[in-house]
């Protein structure tokens, strides 16, 4: 079918069906199929299957279809960021005898009837277990067949940097587009996903020092008082330290990880900066973390690292001054 406006003639023609269509619709949905022979003759399918299930008075879905069934769109639509799920208006037949699982299942039947997609079942098929969690895919790029899936417009999306593809030997075009989707992740910073997400975050992956900043800040504030921190957030924060050029995000990262409870790992990243970061502030707070990691771990390298600083007559005044006073203090 070619028609632009098959979604949306499919979309009206099922509200007609259901009694919900707004006159103002109604109307435009007559006038197009008046002058549309493809997408008047998908109206009069869709009526007919319409029927169909209302004729329908003795099949009752048993309850392991239907919560397979439930299962499989679970699973799918959590999978699936692109295309939109379609919203079907519930099939309603003309005897309000008909059990309600059996409306479920008709809607089902006569979406796909209709063209809509509304799930696919995933290859492997089967319920999530219980110890899943379903993942949804965030992608900067992605193909779709329109034989597989058609792209649901019927809430306008701005379409932008649009391009196209020429046809292809057998007839096959592209037309490629961006559509910004703006995604809301909600948890608790230590939970899996949120936690993943600021390591992603702090990574480099934000464009912006602020952002990063503010990563570092929530995993902070997680992780002070706790055992301690994953080895994924404590060799995120190690690479900002060696790599981020913003030295505000730089002292975030030194700050996070002095806050930890002393490590080999969070040791070693402080040294690093306390050697390499040409920031004063950053260094001084490098200071207070190796004071805290001789404290606790009682190995020479913490000691080494702040007699190098306050015995070297290139480091800055205030840095060795803090240094001597660390060691001065530690009891060891």
């Amino acid at each position: 079918m070619d028609c632009r406006d098959v979604v949306r003639t499919r979309e009206a023609a099922v509200l007609r069906l259901a009694g919900e269509l707004p006159p103002s619709e109604g109307t435009w949905l007559d006038g197009h199929i008046a002058g549309c022979a493809d997408c008047a003759a998908e109206e009069r399918h869709l009526a007919a299957v319409w029927e169909r299930l209302g004729e329908d008075r003795g099949a009752v879905p048993s309850r392991s279809f239907l919560a397979r069934t439930e299962s499989f769109l679970t699973e799918e639509v959590g999978r699936r960021s692109a295309p939109p799920v379609a919203t079907v208006a519930p099939f309603r037949p003309r005897s309000r005898r008909v059990a309600a699982p059996l409306l479920q299942a008709a809607a089902l039947l006569l979406a796909a009837a209709g063209g809509f997609l509304l799930a696919r079942v995933a290859q492997s098929g089967g319920a999530l277990g219980p110890s899943q969690t379903p993942t949804f895919p965030v992608v900067g790029q992605r193909t779709v067949d329109v034989t597989e899936a058609v792209p649901d417009l019927s809430n306008r999306p701005r379409l932008s940097n649009v391009s196209f593809r020429p046809s292809d030997p057998s007839g096959r075009i592209g037309v490629a587009f961006d559509v910004t989707t703006r995604y809301t992740i909600t948890g608790r910073p230590d939970q899996k996903g949120i936690a993943d997400l600021l390591v992603y975050l702090m990574s480099g992956a934000a464009d912006t020092e602020g952002a990063r900043g503010r990563a570092i800040e929530l995993v902070s504030q997680t992780t002070k008082g706790t055992a301690g921190a994953s080895p994924d957030i404590v060799a995120a924060l190690a690479d900002t330290v060696k790599r981020d050029r913003n030295p505000g995000v730089r002292k975030k990262a030194v700050e996070a990880l002095a806050q930890l409870p002393p490590s080999p790992a969070t040791r070693d990243a402080l040294i690093l900066a306390l050697r390499t970061d040409e920031n004063p502030a950053v260094r001084i707070l490098a200071v207070e973390g190796l004071a805290k990691s001789a404290t606790a771990l009682r190995d020479p390298a913490s000691l080494d690292a702040l007699r190098s600083r306050a015995a070297d007559e290139r480091e800055n005044g205030y840095v060795r001054v803090q240094a001597a006073q660390a060691l001065s203090k530690l009891e060891l």
